[in-house]
């Protein structure tokens, strides 16, 4: 089963549409998950036309009435999708693994620092896609897909 995950988007407000070869690596996945901060409508649509399953969470900057927090079961993985605009500083891991812990995942999908991040603790696979845009520190457009296989996880950075 393949995962692809994008966020921080901020289509339209900060930029146009998400990059043609990260909507290509999303489109060839199973399931579609999606970190927040979205900010519009053209997001939602390109999620749902793709056909497959998927998963929004809110972010700050969202005013679609999605939940800040989602739980999904994969493979027998618990996955626990955040925006994770409350964790201050940013993408503090020592709470980041305290929402993971509370919820019981195995792996924990958050964005809001537009920055790709991929890390483990105590046997707990942590994924920041970054952002689909580029709009994070380096500039460029990225995703991530994570691969759950014979209770094997595995996370490719893009």
């Amino acid at each position: 089963m393949k995962i692809g995950i994008f966020g921080d988007s901020h289509v339209p407000d900060r930029t146009s549409k998400i990059p043609d070869e990260i909507r290509k690596e999303l489109y060839a996945c199973d399931f579609i998950v999606c970190t927040g901060d979205l900010t519009g409508e053209e997001i939602v649509e390109f999620v749902k036309n793709s056909g497959k399953q998927h998963k929004i969470v809110r972010g700050n900057m969202d005013h679609l009435g999605f939940p800040k927090i989602e739980r999904i079961d994969i493979e027998g993985k618990n996955i626990v999708i955040t925006h994770s605009d409350d964790v201050r500083p940013r993408g503090d891991k020592d709470q980041l693994f305290a929402i993971a812990k509370r919820y019981g995942a195995d792996i924990l999908i958050y964005g809001h620092t537009h920055e790709q991040d991929v890390w483990q603790r105590n046997g707990i696979t942590f994924v920041n896609p970054g952002s689909a845009t580029g709009l994070g520190v380096d500039k460029k457009s990225r995703c991530a897909v994570i691969e759950i296989e014979n209770n094997s996880v595995s996370v490719k950075k893009i």
